[in-house]
């Protein structure tokens, strides 16, 4: 029999208040929502969650769905939030589409594991083809399972077949969560799906027609030879929020008063297989040319370093200076990310070429969302194009103006500049995040960036996220620019494998 202390848990780190709150608040729920701005710990909390009802032996798995940049992340955040004596016994598995056998094995293990499990899959695999939905039902049947959507509004499409997907797995799991930040991006409608994958009773309505009748404006306009139904407003809003609160704790990251005043996490990024082919190939040339010379100098090592690190980023520059595109999944996990925050962003971009691509994708994206959203064609397209500002040597003749619009402008809410042009002078306290698209070996450029969102008296937490490609240059690039070293300087001439290979 377990002692009635054994089933108290213990967690590894201390929590902050309000993460504190979020437990309470969820404590006897078996569906519940976690509207955690940001870097509030909403991943934390959801494994301290867990271990708790896994001593009470309510639970004996976790199963998270989350997005093809995140869902591995929860790896790191499990060996660094679960206790020892849990973690020793628990089987973790990562659930990759196309793995190799052993990968493969590994998660056909868990299925048997007679003690705690977790699986952590990424969402999308559950739209293509049935190996990965067959795959979740056999594991949430194996067990007591809470079963968790992070970054929920990847589900808040009703007809996509993830969310039915995801809708119809729920109903093997005694336990459900929804994470996210921002759990309406651009409509109240986003919030339909997520609730009906917790309790379709949470918001009492047969379907989301239904939901849309009443919370929606619509209005039917010509399409060709056609009509179609367009929402062009909404109505009770307020309404939705009392149905939704009993059932979800929401926190922003300016209430946590005891955070740290920066915030660091990762944004994993998937390599295509275009991607990792030329990466494989050029790492290998870059590795045989440098092994070949008989003195090698931190700067050989760090133009090699730059190169790999530039097709990391969708794009190559080959001996003749030419440069050439490459398929990267870099720009949509960027939206993705965008999306799932509320507020004002800035977006360091090291190289030109991705000031322009970054640039130019948000712009479409925003004007695509408002077409959507009913707005006519034109003016979604200048409201899209007024919604990014830029700061970079490419329009030094208007990004005094760029930057003007992206302090004052409500609905410009997205700077995209490059570090070596933004990064010294300025000032953008507007915005509480930091998304570093691509990087360089620059400390100081760093550095100065990273300030640009500070501000006499601003005392709220600033969010500063790099997009990486794991197992690649990536990871050496930003390890050592967020422990303040030089790359020239801890590169020395026999040093160079540790760089990389």
């Amino acid at each position: 029999m377990v002692s009635p202390m054994a089933q108290t848990y213990h967690p590894v780190l201390p929590s902050y208040a309000h993460q504190l709150k979020a437990l309470e608040a969820m404590r006897d729920r078996t569906s519940f929502a976690l509207l955690m701005a940001m870097r509030t710990g909403k991943t934390k909390v959801t494994i301290d969650d867990w271990g708790q009802k896994l001593l009470e032996k309510k639970v004996d798995s976790l199963m998270v769905l989350a997005p093809a940049g995140v869902y591995k992340t929860w790896r790191t955040e499990i060996e660094k939030h679960l206790p020892k004596h849990i973690k020793d016994r628990t089987w973790v598995a990562t659930w990759i589409s196309g793995g190799k056998k052993a990968e493969r094995d590994d998660c056909e293990a868990i299925l048997t594991h007679l003690g705690p499990r977790i699986l952590l899959m990424n969402i999308e695999a559950l739209s293509y083809g049935d190996k990965a939905l067959n795959f979740a039902v056999d594991f949430l049947k194996g067990g007591k399972s809470m079963l968790v959507v992070d970054e929920s509004t990847i589900i808040k499409n009703p007809k996509s077949r993830r969310t039915l997907a995801a809708v119809h797995i729920a109903n093997l799991a005694p336990y459900k969560r929804i994470l996210s930040g921002l759990p309406t991006p651009r409509s109240p409608l986003d919030i339909f799906s997520q609730f009906w994958f917790l309790d379709r009773t949470f918001l009492n309505f047969k379907n989301f027609y239904a939901f849309r009748a009443r919370y929606a404006v619509m209005k039917r306009i010509p399409v060709g030879k056609r009509k179609v139904d367009i929402v062009v407003g909404y109505r009770d809003v307020d309404d939705l929020q009392r149905k939704i609160a009993p059932h979800s704790f929401r926190v922003r990251l300016e209430d946590c008063y005891d955070v740290p005043k920066k915030l660091y996490s990762f944004r994993e990024v998937e390599m295509t297989s275009e991607q990792r082919r030329m990466y494989d190939d050029l790492k290998k040339r870059a590795t045989t040319k440098l092994a070949s010379g008989e003195h090698v100098t931190a700067t050989e090592v760090i133009v090699q370093i730059l190169r790999l690190h530039q097709l990391c980023c969708g794009h190559l520059v080959d001996e003749d200076g030419q440069i050439h595109s490459v398929p990267t999944n870099r720009l949509s996990s960027l939206i993705q990310l965008l999306d799932e925050y509320e507020g004002k962003a800035i977006v360091w971009c090291s190289y030109d070429r991705d000031v322009r691509a970054v640039a130019q994708a948000l712009r479409d994206h925003r004007t695509a969302e408002l077409k959507r959203e009913g707005v006519e064609e034109g003016q979604a397209a200048e409201l899209g194009r007024q919604s990014v500002a830029q700061f970079w040597g490419g329009n030094t003749d208007q990004r005094e103006e760029h930057s003007y619009r992206f302090q004052t402008d409500p609905g410009c809410d997205r700077m995209v500049a490059t570090p070596s042009a933004g990064g010294r002078g300025r000032t953008w306290p507007q915005a509480g995040l930091l998304v570093y698209y691509s990087n360089t070996d620059n400390l100081e450029h760093r550095d100065q960036s990273e300030e640009r969102a500070s501000g006499v008296g601003i005392e709220r937490p600033v969010t500063v996220v790099d997009m990486i490609c794991r197992g690649t240059v990536e990871e050496k690039i930003i390890g050592s620019l967020r422990n303040k070293m030089n790359m020239a300087g801890t590169i020395t001439g026999d040093n160079w494998r540790e760089w990389l290979i």
